[in-house]
């Protein structure tokens, strides 16, 4: 019954990437380019003014307002079916290494989104080449140890199926 009910919240918790993900190219994509939230490999200082410089004033209100909201209670969710994977899946120090893996996570992306938020407060003429390395730094950080998170995932989903598949 609790593995029905993790599917389900990890369903949710796709199905909410895939809004965020599409509200973003949607309403917030800007002279061709998307949010610096989802830059795998950052940005510089010249990509994040460019960006802003492209976004409108509705665009900026939605970045600040709606996408926000949302990418906010995103990486919550998302955390939380991590945590509940892990801990159905490991034990011990793992779990413990995992959980930590998880914390900083969403240490990150909340950073990331409070860094983001500013550079697009301070807007193109204002920023500052530390700033947005700051920002694009915890952007990084945010998408390698969330990489490292789903690689835990699978590799554990997949060792829990041989399990029952042996036995």
């Amino acid at each position: 019954m609790i593995g029905d009910r993790l599917i389900w919240l990890s369903l949710c918790a796709a199905l909410a990437f895939a809004a965020l993900a599409g509200f973003a190219e949607t309403y917030l994509r800007a002279g061709g380019m998307g949010v610096l939230d989802g830059r795998l490999l950052g940005y510089d200082l010249a990509e994040a003014r460019g960006y802003l410089v492209a976004l409108d004033p509705r665009q900026t209100a939605l970045y600040l307002g709606q996408f926000r909201l949302a990418d906010t209670a995103f990486p919550a969710l998302l955390a939380l079916a991590l945590l509940l994977w892990f801990r159905r899946w490991s034990a011990g120090g793992l779990r413990l290494a995992l959980t930590l893996a998880v914390a900083l996570y969403l240490g990150a992306d909340y950073t990331e989104n409070m860094l983001i938020g500013r550079l697009i407060e301070l807007g193109p003429a204002r920023l500052t080449e530390q700033a947005v390395a700051t920002a694009s730094l915890f952007t990084q950080a945010k998408w390698m140890i969330l990489a490292a998170c789903f690689g835990a995932a699978l590799l554990l989903g997949l060792r829990a199926r041989n399990e029952r598949n042996l036995q």
